[in-house]
C-alpha cells in the first residue's frame, strides 16, 4: 500500500502570501536605500542630487567623527552585552535559591523591562542631575565629591551604560531562569551525590546546559546594544564634546541635522554590514559546527 500523504497545512494560505510581501517590501526598500547611497542627495540642495557612486562609502572610511563613532558603538556593546550577561546570571543563581520573600523579589527585578526607553533616560537623567540627583546625594553620604554624571567626557558614557544594564538586565534574568527552570535536575543532583563542591556543580554542570541559552541572550542584546538610540538621545544627545555619540546616533545628526540623506543612508548600510559580520562571527564562536546538537 502507498503511503497515504499528509494533509497538507491549509495555514499556508495565510502566512506565505504574508511572507513574500515582506520579503518583496524588504528587498526593494534596501535596493532603494542603497541607490539613493550611491547618490549626492541633500535636503540643502533639493534637485540638484547626481549619481557619485562609492563617494560616500569613501567618505565614510576618512570621516574621523564616524570612525569614532564606530569604536563608541563597540566599546558600548560589548561592554552591555558582557556586563548584562554576567550580573543577569549571578542574579539568576541566587534566586535559584530559596529565601523569603522570592517571588516578591522576582517580581520587582523584572519592572524595567516594561519601561519604555524614553522613560528610563528620563528617569536616569534626573538621577545624574549633578546639583539635584539621587546618585550624587547618595555619594554625599559617603564622603564623596559630586560627580558630573552626564557632563563628564569621562564618566557620560559610563553613565548611559549604567541606564542601560539597568534596564536589560531583567531580560537577561528572564531567559536565562526559564532556561535554568526547564534544564533536568538529574546531572545537578548525581553531581552533588559524586561529593562534587556547590561551584563545581554550577561551573562544569549547570553553565554548560545554560550555554546556548546564554549564547542566544548574548545575540539579542549584542543587536539592541548596536542600535541603541533612545537612551543616548534622551540622556545626552550625543555629548559631552562627543563623547557618547555612537554610529547610530551620527547617522541621525548627518540625516536630520546637516540633511545629509545619501551619506545618512551610506552609514546606516555601513552599520547594517558590520552588525551582520560581528554577529555572524559571534555566532561561528558561540555554535562551532563540532558543538553538541
Amino acid at each position: 500500500m502507498r503511503p497515504v500523504a499528509p494533509a497538507s497545512d491549509p495555514t499556508r494560505h495565510f502566512f506565505q502570501p504574508i511572507i513574500v510581501c515582506l520579503t518583496v517590501a524588504s528587498v526593494a526598500l534596501t535596493l532603494f536605500v542603497i541607490w539613493i547611497s550611491l547618490h549626492d542627495l541633500s535636503l540643502m540642495r533639493a534637485g540638484r542630487e547626481k549619481f557619485v557612486g562609492l563617494d560616500n562609502y569613501i567618505r565614510f572610511l576618512g570621516d574621523p567623527r564616524a570612525m569614532a563613532a564606530l569604536w563608541r558603538t563597540v566599546l558600548f556593546t560589548v561592554l552591555a552585552t558582557v556586563i548584562e550577561i554576567a550580573l543577569g546570571l549571578a542574579v539568576v543563581l541566587f534566586l535559584d535559591r530559596d529565601f523569603v520573600m522570592k517571588r516578591l523579589v522576582r517580581t520587582l527585578l523584572l519592572v524595567p523591562i516594561i519601561m519604555t526607553p524614553v522613560v528610563v533616560g528620563l528617569t536616569w537623567r534626573f538621577l545624574f542631575d549633578p546639583a539635584t540627583g539621587m546618585a550624587n546625594y547618595l555619594l554625599s553620604l559617603a564622603g564623596i565629591s559630586q560627580v558630573d554624571w552626564l557632563g563628564s567626557p569621562q564618566i557620560a558614557l559610563v553613565s548611559v551604560l549604567i541606564a542601560d544594564i539597568w534596564q536589560w538586565t531583567p531580560f537577561v534574568i528572564l531567559l536565562v531562569m526559564a532556561a535554568l527552570e526547564s534544564a533536568p535536575t538529574d546531572p545537578l543532583n548525581a553531581a552533588r551525590v559524586d561529593g562534587a563542591r556547590e561551584w563545581q556543580v554550577t561551573w562544569y554542570v549547570l553553565l554548560p546546559m545554560l550555554r546556548r541559552a546564554l549564547a542566544i541572550v548574548a545575540l539579542i542584546r549584542a543587536i539592541d546594544s548596536i542600535k541603541a538610540f533612545d537612551l543616548f538621545y534622551i540622556m545626552t544627545r550625543g555629548g559631552p564634546a562627543l563623547s557618547t555619540e555612537t554610529l547610530n546616533y551620527y547617522g541621525y545628526i548627518v540625516a536630520f541635522t546637516n540633511f545629509d540623506i545619501s551619506y545618512a543612508l551610506a552609514i546606516a548600510i555601513i552599520l547594517t554590514v558590520f552588525t551582520n559580520v560581528a554577529l555572524l562571527t559571534m555566532y561561528s564562536v558561540l555554535f562551532p559546527k563540532t558543538g553538541d546538537r
